[in-house]
């Protein structure tokens, strides 16, 4: 397989970028008191080397964000994070497929109806989240009631209008890239720590609305602000 100049120098500096945000003090990792031990930024350079150039360079910067996941975990004081990160294939393959399905989330973003399906998706998924937060917040055992089917049809219907209105060729395909990267790296750590049992499935569910939505929230804006950046200066350099 062989490798564009362009596509070298764009997997080095992501790379190199997963690994500083890594070593920050609070930066890639932010520290948080839950089970996971930490919310993460780590994430985004993945994410932009998967639409920028493709998923093979996405799948290799996600590589090096699991390699640091991996060797984080030795040192990691949070016990159930080490023990979670510092399994190989958490630590690696939910990474590695974070660039690879954010290159194709942003590939069907370019078709009409691949917006409507990620943006209903994205919607349905978010919806759904704020729903089980509504009842979790209200109290554990409480009946679902005409206000939490009200917060999770306003956050659905508001999140889907968003991604369909941002999203796009025209737009650059970015949030929904951003989404679709975002939540590949939630679903597949958490998802994983359920099945190998490091994790009870409540606990994941928590987990997974404390850190994904804010995560994936951070993650579609700053995307998209980079892509766009890099958009501009591509046409500014075509017409020098």
């Amino acid at each position: 397989m062989k490798f564009s100049t362009r596509q070298v120098v764009v997997a080095g500096l992501l790379g190199s970028l997963t690994v500083a945000l890594g070593l920050m003090p609070v930066g890639g990792f932010i520290p948080v008191p839950t089970p996971a031990g930490s919310a993460t930024t780590m994430h985004l350079p993945t994410i932009l080397a998967g639409i920028l150039e493709g998923p093979v360079v996405g799948g290799l910067v996600g590589a090096i964000f699991g390699a640091f996941s991996f060797y984080r975990a030795q040192g990691q004081p949070n016990p159930v994070a080490k023990l979670i990160f510092s399994n190989p294939l958490i630590a690696f393959g939910p990474r590695i497929l974070i660039g690879v399905a954010a290159y194709w989330a942003f590939r069907v973003a370019e078709r009409k109806w691949g917006r409507v399906i990620l943006a209903l998706a994205g919607g349905g998924i978010l919806g759904y989240t704020a729903y089980w937060a509504s009842l979790r917040i209200r109290g554990a055992g409480a009946a679902a009631g005409l206000w939490h089917v009200a917060v999770a049809a306003i956050v659905g219907a508001s999140v889907a209008w968003g991604l369909w209105v941002t999203g796009g060729r025209k737009k650059g395909g970015a949030p929904l890239a951003a989404l679709v990267g975002t939540m590949t790296n939630t679903i597949g750590v958490l998802g994983l720590a359920v099945a190998f049992g490091y994790l009870p499935l409540p606990a994941a569910l928590a987990v997974a609305v404390l850190h994904g939505i804010p995560e994936a929230l951070v993650a579609m804006v700053l995307v998209t602000l980079v892509h766009s950046g890099v958009q501009a200066a591509t046409r500014s350099r075509a017409r020098s």
